[in-house]
């Protein structure tokens, strides 16, 4: 496994007790670190043992496909603010998993986790859905933001907008009207 990655007991295809041995013995020997149960990072070792993974990065993989950053740290993923939160939220499809140190759950829908929506979408959305909370531009900055985004293909407008359909939030609904038409016209 490449270093900064996450590893899962349930996608080895072995038994799960054989793996969670293996994988205790491997952090037991400081090759690995154990997140919480059936969930291991591999990351860069440097004189003083293996760096951590950061808890958004947890959060993120405990909450599954679908999930991203929101309020302050959704604003910071994409650029407009100089804010770096000091409790990062993470809005997660569904149930909210249990505690990460030093990070906040938001449910959303389950629809997220459907639509396969990455961070980068999530951010987008959750953006569009708190404006102009924590942002420190305009709205063309946003714009050109999410145009960027868009060019450099790292986010799907078409599943941003099936998410934004079902949604009952109706200042999101308007505000991705107003950035489908720009990017429309780019």
């Amino acid at each position: 496994m490449p270093r900064r990655s996450f590893l899962s007991v349930s996608a080895f295809g072995a038994p799960s007790g054989a793996v969670d041995a293996a994988f205790s013995r491997l952090a037991h020997e400081g090759q690995l670190i154990r997140v919480r149960k059936g969930l291991y990072w591999k990351g860069p070792v440097t004189r003083l043992g293996m760096v951590p993974p950061a808890p958004e990065e947890v959060a993120i993989k405990v909450g599954g496909k679908g999930s991203g950053p929101a309020g302050v740290a959704a604003v910071h993923r994409l650029g407009l603010t100089s804010q770096v939160p000091g409790h990062p939220i993470i809005a997660v499809p569904g149930k909210t998993p249990s505690d990460v140190p030093g990070v906040r759950f938001s449910e959303r829908s389950w629809s997220r986790r459907e639509l396969d929506l990455s961070e980068d979408e999530v951010a987008v959305i959750e953006v569009l859905r708190d404006w102009p909370r924590a942002v420190e531009g305009t709205w063309a900055d946003l714009l050109q933001t999410v145009s960027r985004l868009n060019e450099c293909s790292l986010i799907r407008p078409e599943a941003i907008a099936k998410y934004v359909e079902r949604e009952r939030h109706v200042g999101l609904r308007q505000r991705w009207a107003e950035v489908s038409k720009v990017m429309e016209y780019a």
